[in-house]
């Protein structure tokens, strides 16, 4: 398998495009096969609402073939592939390190104009094609990368130190009646803040080791403690989780949280039946609209979800500089025993979280709901290293053949993934070919179809360029120059 090796470093000391020798050929058959669940995933939300998201398979239950189609989607791909896609890009981010440090190159000014890229792509994305783009949660995961790569954890100590102060202050403030900001909005930046500090000061104590420990740890830490709190809730007793009537009737805090919550459901009722009007019935102009303003909500989840991504890039940078990724046919057994434990134990639990609950009506079944969510999460980590390690073993061993040509859609992964979106909305909207609302299986039929002539198209593309189209555009800003396109033609030096 092609390795990072010393000799592979640019001249001068000058940090480019990975070159053919250089490519790990078993992340592009991984990333080509992540490429293949994200897509089975996104093409619900191709036909339904974004807003309706959290709400799990729909209530109105499919029968017969939609139905096992979204089943075993939820069970068998929904969160595997984002969780599979992070660990890829955390594993892109350690190539490009290892590179530079033995190039003898910078690193951070070409990283963050990757990053800086990534971001723009990511919201022209969210704008002009689909709300349900994740890479400028990516790129913002990408900038917290580099701040505890980077950062001094003292500084980062000292600013939530001084944000705990001040959340307490306000809080304080507000309990005398005095003015002053929500203490709230102090401690939501305090919090993650000092999460990056104490992630920057295991990192500098423990450089290799401490990848994989605190990856894990910000990947399962929420998650398990949304399982907890959901399996808390349902142990509470009747009365407090379902509003007493008498007590409603009266003017009184809970009754004001009750008139809040029903007022939240009939806005968040209104956003999905607004957004399953423009997408159905909408001109593409209304579309865009309606994405512009949901942006500004959406970036502070994004920048949410970006703390639990960093926790997938921190354990595929382990994976690549523990020398896994980088050598991986020296280490099947590794990936054998991460197949054998990790499918059946993450689709196990899986299993267990959609036989608790696969749907979600708000005020009704909130706790199971958010237990069933919680286990199914931290089932995702094992299922997701598990597939990935299943797709390595079969590059290195009897189905190399077959899995190998996912290689040439996993090198144009960005390219492709923008292209299912753009296929998969004309598709889909009313402002295209007007199927929103399809049934599951007939949706799957659409994916299948899609990435086979994706793969024709990689293949094709591939044979006669260097790059994918947008990945020869964000290889041009990282590195301020623009890397040959074209393949060189038989007989002329490359």
């Amino acid at each position: 398998m092609p390795q990072i090796r010393p000799h592979d470093a640019l001249p001068h000391g000058r940090l480019g495009p990975v070159a053919a020798g250089e490519r790990i050929v078993a992340l592009d058959v991984v990333r080509g096969f992540a490429l293949l669940g994200i897509f089975l995933m996104n093409v619900e939300f191709f036909s339904r609402p974004l807003a309706d998201l959290d709400a799990g398979l729909p209530v109105a239950a499919a029968t017969g073939l939609d139905y096992w189609a979204g089943w075993l989607v939820h069970v068998l791909v929904r969160g595997k592939f984002w969780t599979m896609f992070s660990l890829l890009f955390g594993m892109g981010f350690a190539v490009m390190l290892t590179r530079a440090e033995r190039a003898g190159a910078a690193f951070t000014a070409p990283y963050l104009r990757r990053t800086l890229a990534l971001g723009v792509i990511g919201a022209l994305h969210y704008l002009f094609l689909w709300a349900g783009d994740i890479l400028f949660s990516y790129a913002l995961g990408a900038a917290l990368l580099m701040i505890v790569f980077h950062a001094r954890p003292r500084p980062l100590f000292l600013f939530a130190g001084a944000c705990a102060a001040l959340a307490a202050g306000c809080a304080l403030a507000a309990k005398l009646g005095l003015g002053a900001p929500p203490w709230q909005l102090f401690l939501a930046l305090g919090v993650p803040v000092l999460v990056l500090a104490i992630v920057a000061a295991v990192l500098r104590r423990w450089p290799l080791s401490g990848l994989r420990h605190a990856g894990l740890a910000l990947y399962l830490l929420p998650f398990l403690a949304m399982a907890v709190g959901g399996a808390a809730m349902l142990q509470a007793p009747p009365e407090t989780r379902a509003p007493a009537t008498a007590q409603a009737a009266q003017d009184t805090p809970a009754a004001k949280a009750q008139a809040e919550r029903a007022q939240r459901l009939r806005e968040h009722a209104a956003r999905i039946a607004t957004e399953a009007r423009v997408m159905s019935q909408g001109s593409y102009a209304e579309a865009v609209a309606l994405r512009a303003g949901e942006f500004g909500r959406q970036a502070g989840t994004d920048a949410a979800f970006a703390m639990i991504v960093l926790g997938m890039f921190l354990l595929g940078a382990w994976f690549v500089r523990s020398g896994i990724m980088l050598d991986p046919a020296a280490h099947l057994p590794l990936f054998r025993r991460l197949a054998w434990f990790g499918i059946p134990v993450g689709v196990g639990i899986g299993v267990l979280a959609a036989g608790i609950a696969t749907s979600h009506v708000r005020g009704r079944n909130d706790a199971a709901f958010q237990l069933a969510t919680g286990l199914a999460m931290l089932g995702n980590l094992p299922a997701s290293l598990g597939y990935v390690a299943a797709v390595v073993l079969a590059f290195h061993g009897r189905w190399r053949r077959w899995v190998a040509a996912l290689a040439p859609a996993g090198r144009m992964a960005l390219s492709n993934y923008l292209l299912q979106s753009l296929l998969g909305t004309w598709f889909f909207y009313g402002y295209g070919l007007g199927h929103w609302g399809m049934g599951r299986a007939g949706q799957l039929l659409f994916v299948v179809v899609v990435f086979a002539l994706q793969l024709l198209l990689s293949h094709w593309w591939l044979a006669r360029f260097r790059y994918g189209p947008l990945e020869w555009l964000w290889r041009g800003v990282t590195y301020l120059r623009w890397p040959r396109l074209r393949q060189p033609r038989i007989g002329q030096a490359a």
